[in-house]
């Protein structure tokens, strides 16, 4: 199974971690869109221009200061 995560991190210290499962291939666009959309609503909370949101997605990180919120992928086997 593969994992979508979701990660704030702050000052150093990881602030959340959100988890999306991928269990059934069929699925697996659906629960990579919640994912992309969430870690996209971070991104401009915490200060991100809309405008560049494809690149931090393909780049999977946006960081600015004191702070970075990522996604990554990884597996359950």
């Amino acid at each position: 199974m593969r994992i979508a995560n979701v990660i704030v991190i702050k000052e150093g210290i990881v602030d959340s971690i959100d988890s999306f499962g991928v269990y059934e291939e069929q699925l697996s666009q659906d629960v990579v869109q919640k994912a992309e959309e969430l870690f996209t609503e971070k991104c401009l909370e915490w200060g991100a221009d809309e405008d560049d949101m494809n690149i931090y997605l393909e780049e999977g990180y946006y960081a600015g200061g004191n702070f970075s919120v990522c996604l990554s992928w990884s597996e359950i086997c």
